[in-house]
């Protein structure tokens, strides 16, 4: 029997931050906008060897060597496929598809328009299955769940992993969904004019330790604002805005974040020291 286990949190819109629903928060911008929730929790992550074992137990004529084969083969033949520039359409669950992400600002001039530079990266996507006898939107989806709440079982384990991307989603009453945590949604689009679901944290790099001064670059996804601290201090939205890589000449903590349409991510921390064998003048 199917079951969706859950836990009730609370956060806000536009808020990566959680908590779980016996714990307090004192932020007070937090506070005024916070609500009860629920999170899908799962409960172990299957690897390809374990569906080959799941799938050969349904009676299948097959071993789970067999299976796991004929799975390896169709991960492989996929990923060439998609980088033929071809959709593969699951029949009953959904097609797979590329887009290709954009370097931030794009290019004014066409004469000046270079690929290399532009392509950023490309972003697997998945569009659930519409047809109207195998349709498995998030509202048919929904009939075949069982809910369970987490705190009615025992040995669940919730700590979290970068695998996990069963966030806080937030329909907003149009048959859309706006997503609060980690992600968690099918995003079909390419991101232009979107809402992101989450922002990744920004990379933080230059040398250390250090003899005499480091540069040091920052750097985040298409589109997003880094702003950083080098007092140690937790950057904020008003702190200052990265636009050039900067120098340091003494040890120091530098500690970002990137924002996107409103949305926060994570601060990124990384510590420059300066080597104690070198000479200052």
């Amino acid at each position: 029997m199917s079951k969706i286990i859950y836990r009730k949190v609370r956060t806000a819109p536009g808020q990566k931050q959680y908590l779980d629903a016996n714990k307090t928060q004192v932020n007070p911008a937090f506070e005024q906008n916070a609500a009860y929730y629920v999170k899908a929790v799962s409960t172990e992550t299957l690897s390809l060897r374990d569906m080959s074992k799941h799938i050969s137990s349904h009676g299948s004529p097959y071993t789970a060597a067999v299976v796991m084969g004929v799975l390896e083969a169709f991960r492989s033949c996929l990923l060439e496929q998609l980088l033929e520039s071809k959709k593969v359409k699951i029949e009953g669950l959904g097609t797979f598809y590329v887009t290709i992400a954009n370097r931030r600002g794009g290019e004014k001039e066409l004469a000046k328009f270079n690929i290399g530079s532009m392509a950023v990266g490309l972003r697997l996507r998945f569009l659930p299955e519409t047809a109207a006898e195998e349709k498995i939107s998030q509202k048919e989806f929904l009939k075949k769940a069982k809910f369970i709440d987490v705190a009615d079982l025992a040995n669940i384990d919730e700590s979290p992993t970068s695998e996990d991307d069963n966030g806080v989603v937030i329909d907003d009453g149009n048959g859309g969904e706006n997503q609060n945590q980690n992600g968690g949604g099918t995003n079909t689009g390419d991101n232009n004019g979107e809402t992101p679901s989450s922002v990744a944290a920004p990379t933080i790099s230059g040398a250390s330790p250090f003899a005499l001064q480091t540069e040091v670059t920052l750097s985040a996804a298409d589109g997003a604002a880094i702003h950083y601290t080098t007092d140690g201090s937790v950057p904020t939205s008003e702190s200052q805005t990265y636009s050039a890589p900067f120098v340091l000449s003494s040890t120091t903590v530098v500690k970002a974040i990137a924002i996107k349409d409103g949305v926060s991510s994570d601060v990124a921390s990384k510590t420059f020291t300066k080597s104690s064998s070198s000479n200052d003048d």
